[in-house]
């Protein structure tokens, strides 16, 4: 659609500012509907190969009556005024055909990423758990500790997540807040299942913090917790 000139998506125009490959794909197709919008002179059009016309035709499955044959064609007096002739109609029309599949395509996978993308970044994230205590407005935590054949994970999904030049860090605290055990971080999408190793004692460490921290090389708590609560299980 963008190199038809159309208005888009705004996500969609991010996307081609960020993806060389479909950057290169718009530039590939914005010379095509250039050259197509550019009335042809009959001077500036080279005779192609004879049987590339024909390739065309088959693959866009276009029958004989369609594409001219070349060879059939008789020759012209130079006294005849300059037309142009049905060779250069049929020719012109498989070009656009074969232009218009092009253009079609293209437009197509622009279309199934902007369906794909807009759904993927609309989607809810799903939270189970206990709900855990808002340190920051708009942020909400949900945690949880399951055990499956004796391996034990923590879930921890935290909604509204702040915007930060760091990342966000999960910890295992005692109710003092005192004595603390880092577990790992949070995905892009605020969602985290991480490994609890057997020798942590639950009943001591039964509090779940998520804390925003900077990038400095430094394994400390920052101080700076989103959510912060008892988890379930």
């Amino acid at each position: 659609m963008m190199a038809l000139g159309e208005e888009t998506d705004p996500s969609a125009s991010l996307h081609l500012h960020e993806c060389e490959a479909c950057r290169l794909d718009f530039d590939t197709l914005r010379r095509v509907v250039t050259t197509m919008r550019t009335p042809p002179a009959d001077g500036d059009l080279l005779a192609p190969p004879d049987d590339m016309w024909d390739s065309i035709a088959t693959e866009l499955r276009i029958s004989d009556e369609t594409t001219p044959n070349p060879r059939s064609r008789e020759s012209v007096p130079v006294s005849v005024p300059i037309t142009r002739t049905p060779r250069r109609v049929g020719r012109f029309a498989v070009a656009l055909a074969a232009c218009t599949a092009l253009l079609g395509a293209a437009a197509g996978s622009t279309i199934t990423w902007w369906a794909t993308h807009t759904e993927s970044s609309t989607a809810p994230v799903v939270a189970e758990g206990k709900p855990l205590e808002s340190l920051r407005a708009n942020s909400a935590g949900f945690a949880s500790m399951t055990d499956r054949s004796g391996r034990r994970s923590l879930e921890i999904t935290v909604k509204g997540l702040p915007r930060s030049s760091g990342y966000f860090e999960v910890w295992l605290m005692d109710n003092s807040h005192t004595k603390l055990v880092s577990m790992g971080v949070l995905g892009p999408d605020g969602r985290a299942v991480l490994p609890v190793p057997d020798n942590i004692d639950l009943r001591e460490y039964s509090v779940v913090d998520v804390s925003v921290q900077p990038y400095n090389g430094k394994p400390d708590h920052s101080g700076d917790s989103i959510v912060r609560g008892t988890y379930e299980g």
